[in-house]
């Protein structure tokens, strides 16, 4: 209103009336450019969160990931603009002033929440990539998923040989979602879920030897030194940060598909869908007419994301903090 000098009785409100994300976008078809921009832009929300600003950017770490040319990557941003919270007072603060969402998370609430999925139904894809991932999933009959065996949050009765967990969970919900005949009788047909030690996590992604891993945490070296894709993190660890499922980044459609998978279960909790009314969920042509009712799949073998939760709440613990459902106004930096 102001830079285009609308004439008139007006007056700015203080509320935001979205919650929708804003963010960089990069093509999907040079991984190592999508995640210097994505630790950068990290770099700024970290600067904020340990008080490093424009006049102390030098205690920002140094950094090989990208190469020797690029070692002093975060010092060097910081320098030019400061951290998000100077970036955010000197073009917004004036306008909209920074509160609630856009401030930084302490802790003490949650991060659980869907992005916008957008007009699923407006752009039909043919299917699935020749030779991708998904493809090969769908012709072998199975998913091949690990879980990291470090970590409690899936595990393995050695005595019945039956997985159980939020990570195994999330195995089911992937198969749900790539096979429309998935029931409870014949998960373990459609899912074959096995422990991974993180020395060898990387090359069972790259070699194909399992299609996602479970649990892993999403940190600069194991996204750009190890080339791994994540989805939304599905629980944040005091001892080991915010762990996902994570893919390897040369297949781009696998590594959306288990994205959305993933937040299709907060969007789920979000607006109280559980599988009894897993119709409402909506359906999507993004990965061709087979998969069209995934995300009703997936709800509706495995619940939302709260349902999930409250299954294995004996490992997990009571639910609090990062892991609670994002409401409306709550930090999400």
């Amino acid at each position: 209103m102001r830079t285009r000098k609308v004439i008139g009785p007006y007056k700015i409100g203080n509320q935001l009336m979205s919650n929708h994300p804003l963010a960089m976008v990069t093509r999907d078809d040079d991984p190592s450019w999508s995640d210097f921009v994505t630790w950068v832009l990290q770099a700024l929300i970290i600067a904020e969160k340990h008080n490093i600003t424009q006049q102390t950017a030098s205690e920002m770490p140094a950094t090989d990931v990208f190469g020797e040319k690029f070692k002093n990557m975060f010092v060097n941003a910081i320098r030019a603009v400061g951290n998000y919270g100077e970036i955010y007072t000197r073009h917004l603060e004036d306008v909209i002033p920074r509160q609630d969402m856009n401030v930084i998370n302490d802790g003490t609430s949650g991060l659980i929440f869907s992005h916008p999925f957008g007009n699923l139904l407006g752009s039909a894809s043919s299917g699935h990539v020749e030779g991708g991932i998904l493809e090969k999933i769908f012709q072998r009959g199975y998913l091949k998923c690990g879980i990291l065996d470090q970590n409690t949050l899936g595990r393995f009765d050695t005595e019945k040989h039956t997985p159980s967990g939020l990570g195994v969970d999330y195995c089911y919900a992937l198969s749900a979602g790539i096979f429309r005949d998935y029931t409870e009788e014949t998960k373990n047909n459609y899912t074959k879920i096995f422990p991974i030690v993180s020395t060898s996590m990387s090359s069972s992604l790259n070699q194909h030897e399992m299609d996602v891993i479970n649990l892993v945490e999403v940190n600069l070296i194991n996204d750009v030194s190890k080339k791994l894709s994540f989805s939304q993190p599905i629980f944040y660890n005091s001892q080991e940060g915010p762990l996902a499922l994570a893919t390897y980044q040369d297949d781009v459609q696998w590594a959306y598909f288990v994205y959305w998978a993933v937040s299709a279960t907060f969007y789920a909790e979000e607006r109280n869908i559980t599988k009894e009314s897993s119709n409402e969920m909506p359906l999507l042509n993004l990965f061709g007419p087979h998969h069209k009712p995934m995300m009703r799949n997936i709800i509706k073998a495995v619940g939302n994301y709260g349902d999930i939760y409250d299954r294995n709440t004996d490992d997990l613990g009571p639910r609090a903090g990062l892991n609670m459902l994002s409401i409306k106004n709550s930090s999400r930096l």
